[in-house]
């Protein structure tokens, strides 16, 4: 960081420079904030997009556990059903073999009352399993639920803090637009001429720039000998030639 900028970058005015040259200082000072101000104030809606996102999406993946755990309430229903299917056949079987007289058609009988007890028994073993799974499910769904609630708080809270910078940020940027209005006022027409060209050509700050090593402070490159002694003499606004920011020697 050099003598004649501050810690944000911004280049300001040694206290000997030339009247017109340190307006100009101030001017670019006053509008570098107010572009900051803008940056910040287009950043907004880009954050609050995101974090709208993220919302979503903590709640999309909490509607996914409860559509899981219902999932699992259906297949459970499902078993519920084929088990008393199942234990009904039972049921009928041994219903008919007690009016059979018939040795071979008590046996098999036998052999599907059997069968049937088999699938019963199987059912019985897979309807515990599936209520463990739902068990297990519910608990981790419950703990889902305080962790979403507690990160949608954190969100919300986030949310809250854009909008209110962001309003803020529309406030200070109304007060700093008059405050580069009034420092452009105090610039001389051709400085300021050369001013606005140099934010044009260059594209980003510092659009006035000291002269360091012979080099210009904005682009960083040598600059010839005429432009360099121009700016030495002073007088009038001088551009790099490399990068056309208007250059100064720093005194």
């Amino acid at each position: 960081m050099t003598a004649n900028q501050t810690p944000g970058g911004q280049v300001t005015a040694p206290p000997s420079l030339e009247p017109a040259l340190a307006n100009v200082l101030k001017l670019q000072e006053a509008d570098m904030l107010r572009q900051l101000l803008e940056t910040q104030l287009k950043q907004a809606p880009l954050e609050l997009v995101a974090l709208e996102k993220r919302v979503a999406e903590e709640k999309a993946a909490l509607d996914a556990r409860r559509k899981a755990l219902q999932e699992l309430e259906v297949q459970r229903k499902d078993i519920d059903n084929r088990l008393k299917s199942a234990e009904a056949q039972v049921l009928k079987f041994r219903t008919q073999q007690a009016e059979v007289r018939k040795n071979d058609e008590y046996q098999a009988l036998t052999h599907q009352i059997e069968s049937a007890e088999a699938e019963v028994s199987a059912l019985e073993t897979e309807e515990i399993q599936q209520m463990i799974k739902i068990d297990e499910a519910g608990a981790l769904l419950r703990t889902a639920e305080a962790e979403c609630k507690r990160r949608l708080a954190e969100l919300a809270g986030q949310v809250a803090h854009v909008r209110e910078t962001e309003a803020q940020c529309r406030t200070n940027l109304a007060a700093q637009a008059g405050t580069v209005e009034t420092a452009a006022e105090a610039v001389p027409a051709v400085w300021r001429r050369a001013y606005e060209t140099a934010k044009s050509r260059a594209k980003r700050p510092p659009y006035v720039a000291p002269i360091e090593d012979h080099r210009c402070g904005g682009c960083h490159l040598r600059m010839s000998n005429e432009v360099a002694e121009a700016a030495r003499h002073g007088g009038k606004p001088i551009a790099c030639d490399n990068c056309g920011r208007v250059v100064y020697w720093a005194v």
